[in-house]
């Protein structure tokens, strides 16, 4: 009977924390989404040129050549444009694509927070946390720091800052479900990613998965003003749901860094690299099924458009509802973490209240990220 009341005891014990847990949560809202993009605009005809002439120059046999070209084709299909450094085809050594790096950053953080500024004039908003990150370069001081120069008395000495590094293309969501896990002390948190690919891009490898990497990517940033007031904006999106399920047993190599003179992106088997990723994603969406199915609007990391295409078909989604994701992917290219911010940003104002959108990104690790975010305001 004692161990019976001790049992009992211990179970209502660990109820209560539980409760008590989810009482503390402070629910959180996104009131505004910040974005900024270089002004260099390069098309796939702009830049198939001299992806061509750069293969040729390469030495290889003709059928590795032509094998090469094919595949660089195939990643170049379509109509799309990228954002980029300005001399993103010129770059060799490390040196000069971590300086690209810095600066980029630097002009990109001018013009997010110049829109912040602006957003938080009449109402003098201080931001209690910046949480920052990026996959595609390496800054000391963070991007935190460089952000809170730029944003004069909207940054307290108390403020808490967090750079987030090498977690890829989830960067910008994981970021966002840290912000909305911290006390209710944090009223105002800035969740932002910068990302420069054109600053890894490789033009003199044989490797099919690093031309890959040059072939889809561009660059872009974005900032989100995160809040526990969904009166600040009328555009409020509160976070009700972000689930993250990692595979790391499985997919540990599917997307990694290779080095050079630089970083590159490698994937473990380029043949089989979209059939893997579909896999995972159709897996981790059918757990949660219920809570999606039925929703027309959706925020998906645009990985790729052929990915895209055949995941909508495999879960049935319609290819309305993918629209908002392929017209970025069509305009931006894949920008990493930042990318999704964009996607979410193109449709805040367009929800009715109580309208909900689905989001769900991917990333090294392997992991995957779904969420749910609902208009509260209109």
């Amino acid at each position: 009977m004692l161990v019976y009341q001790q049992i009992n005891l211990f179970l209502q014990v660990e109820l209560l924390t539980a409760v008590d847990y989810l009482l503390m949560m402070t629910t959180r809202y996104i009131n505004q989404i910040f974005t900024a993009v270089p002004e260099s605009v390069w098309s796939n005809q702009d830049a198939m040129p001299y992806f061509n002439e750069a293969i040729e120059a390469l030495s290889l046999p003709d059928a590795e050549l032509e094998s090469l070209l094919e595949s660089v084709q195939y990643f170049m299909m379509g109509k799309r444009t990228r954002h980029t450094i300005p001399d993103w085809l010129t770059l060799n050594h490390f040196a000069e694509r971590a300086s690209e790096f810095e600066k980029n950053t630097d002009l990109l953080l001018d013009k997010l927070a110049s829109q912040i500024l602006l957003a938080t004039a009449d109402s003098q908003v201080s931001f209690d946390a910046l949480i920052t990150t990026t996959s595609t370069g390496n800054l000391m001081p963070g991007i935190s720091y460089r952000l809170a120069k730029r944003l004069e008395n909207r940054v307290k000495p108390e403020t808490m800052m967090l750079d987030l590094g090498n977690v890829g293309c989830t960067g910008g969501i994981k970021a966002l479900n840290c912000a909305s896990h911290l006390d209710e002390g944090f009223h105002n948190i800035l969740v932002v990613s910068v990302e420069l690919p054109s600053t890894l891009v490789n033009l003199k490898t044989s490797r099919v998965d690093v031309w890959q990497g040059n072939s889809t990517f561009g660059d872009g940033s974005s900032a989100l003003w995160v809040s526990d007031r969904a009166d600040v904006t009328e555009q409020a999106l509160k976070i009700e749901k972000i689930h993250t399920i990692q595979q790391a047993k499985k997919g540990f190599d599917l997307i990694k860094w290779g080095y050079g003179d630089y970083y590159s992106f490698n994937v473990e088997d380029e043949s089989t690299f979209e059939q893997s990723v579909r896999t995972y994603l159709t897996k981790a969406l059918q757990e949660t099924a219920e809570s999606w199915k039925d929703n027309p609007h959706w925020a998906i990391h645009p990985a790729g458009i052929l990915l895209l295409m055949r995941l909508s078909r495999k879960l049935g989604i319609p290819r309305t509802s993918m629209r908002p994701t392929t017209s970025h992917y069509e305009q931006y290219s894949n920008m990493s973490s930042s990318g999704i911010l964009h996607i979410i940003q193109s449709q805040q104002d367009k929800l009715v209240k109580d309208e909900v959108i689905n989001l769900i990104t991917m990333g090294a690790g392997f992991n995957v990220i779904y969420g749910c975010l609902r208009k509260v305001s209109q």
